[in-house]
């Protein structure tokens, strides 16, 4: 077939905004080119800035356990505090090598904000998931989805146990 008998293409390009333009907004302009000197350098830094951030992260969620019982007792300040250093978690485990204390983190910060009246078990069982992970270097990515997994089934029942039952029609 000949080029002279085609009909031209129209394309059209589409241009998405990225995750940075979404969060900071039309005034954000992204950078045309980072300078590899650069990119090693922040990649140093990251490094750097790991190490010191597993002793930060271990503190955390040390910290965590004994503020479960104020943050579901329904003090807005104590909840607040409790859901702070779990957002926290959530945001930075990952970034600096522990993306399954991370998952937890996600699950329960998700927990929280999609119930007003939080479960002591379930707040523990995550924190004990973020505890267990951090101190095992090999964590399991199957085992991680595994108790993810377990815990959102845990919520499913308390949410099924806290919903009261429906009369049946015929009686």
């Amino acid at each position: 077939m000949s080029s002279e008998n085609q009909e031209p293409v129209v394309a059209r390009f589409v241009r998405l905004p990225s995750i940075a333009e979404r969060k900071l907004g039309p005034d954000y302009s992204a950078p045309i080119r980072l300078d590899p000197r650069v990119l090693n350098q922040m990649q140093a830094t990251i490094k750097t800035l790991g190490k010191q951030y597993v002793d930060t992260l271990g503190r955390q969620v040390h910290e965590l356990l004994p503020m479960i019982a104020d943050a579901c007792s329904g003090d807005q300040a104590q909840r607040s505090a409790f859901y702070e250093i779990v957002h926290d978690v959530r945001g930075l485990a990952g970034t600096f090598g522990h993306p399954i204390v991370g998952k937890f983190a996600k699950s329960l910060c998700h927990y929280m904000q999609e119930h007003a009246t939080i479960d002591q078990t379930i707040v523990r069982f995550h924190i004990e998931a973020m505890r267990d992970a951090l101190a095992d270097a090999a964590a399991d990515d199957r085992l991680a989805e595994d108790t993810l997994n377990s815990l959102a089934q845990l919520i499913r029942t308390a949410e099924d146990a806290r919903t009261p039952a429906r009369k049946s029609p015929v009686g």
